[in-house]
């Protein structure tokens, strides 16, 4: 006859013995690599705590350049607004090489070339904005940079090459309206051109793209102006 194991006592409890699951064993397992494994443990604990806070000051240490640069643009901002334009230049052109990745950075370029454009300086903007772009701005000022670049081709008198930097300002921006003041501006340096076909071309697309604006108004009374309406075949030349 099988013997059976009575439940042992001690005092008044009584302990039955713990049933040995899938569960428990996968536990007493991990618990016996953990003590054979404790220094490798204590290692890979210790590099996790090192990169998190290497992300960490990374991340803060970029929010911290952003906060400076933004505070010094605004500065300049303030120079420039007040009619001290050497130091707006110099402040911004400062800005813009020591904060170049950071978006005030990137802004300054921007508002640099329009101090440049201020102090009769067309050729320094050129060069310095298609080093710019060049390089590959952010998004959100590749529109506005292009831009700059027209107004600074048109002061020099190079009027089919502003209406392409303005197209290429049209086609970046990340806002219709915006898109079409951009669109305006190179039907403009065309019409300076004597580029009557794309002057023509380019309010025939602010009619189709942006017709619920107030740019197409503009653009129709621009057409009438080239002798050319709305409702008519695009002409050649």
């Amino acid at each position: 006859m099988p013997v059976v194991e009575k439940p042992s006592t001690k005092g008044n409890v009584t302990t039955e013995p713990r049933p040995q699951t899938a569960e428990t064993d996968r536990a007493e397992q991990w618990l016996a690599w953990a003590k054979a494994n404790q220094r490798r443990l204590s290692i890979v604990a210790g590099v996790l705590v090192v990169i998190a806070g290497a992300v960490w000051f990374g991340v803060s240490a970029k929010t911290r350049k952003e906060n400076f640069a933004r505070r010094e643009l605004d500065a300049a901002r303030v120079a420039a607004e007040s009619g001290n334009l050497p130091l707006a230049a110099n402040d911004l052109s400062r800005i813009a090489s020591t904060y170049g990745g950071t978006r005030a950075g990137q802004e300054a370029v921007v508002l640099l070339a329009q101090v440049r454009l201020l102090q009769d300086q067309p050729e320094i903007a050129v060069n310095e904005l298609r080093e710019f772009i060049a390089e590959g701005p952010q998004p959100h000022y590749r529109g506005p940079a292009y831009a700059a670049l027209g107004a600074a081709l048109e002061d020099l008198g190079r009027f089919a090459e502003a209406g392409q930097a303005y197209e290429e300002g049209a086609r970046a921006s990340e806002y219709a309206l915006v898109a079409a003041r951009f669109l305006l501006d190179a039907g403009r340096a065309y019409m300076m051109a004597v580029d009557t076909a794309a002057a023509l071309r380019i309010y025939q697309q602010v009619l189709k793209d942006h017709s619920e604006t107030g740019a197409a108004s503009e653009a129709r009374l621009r057409m009438a102006e080239l002798g050319q309406y709305e409702d008519e075949p695009p002409r050649q030349g």
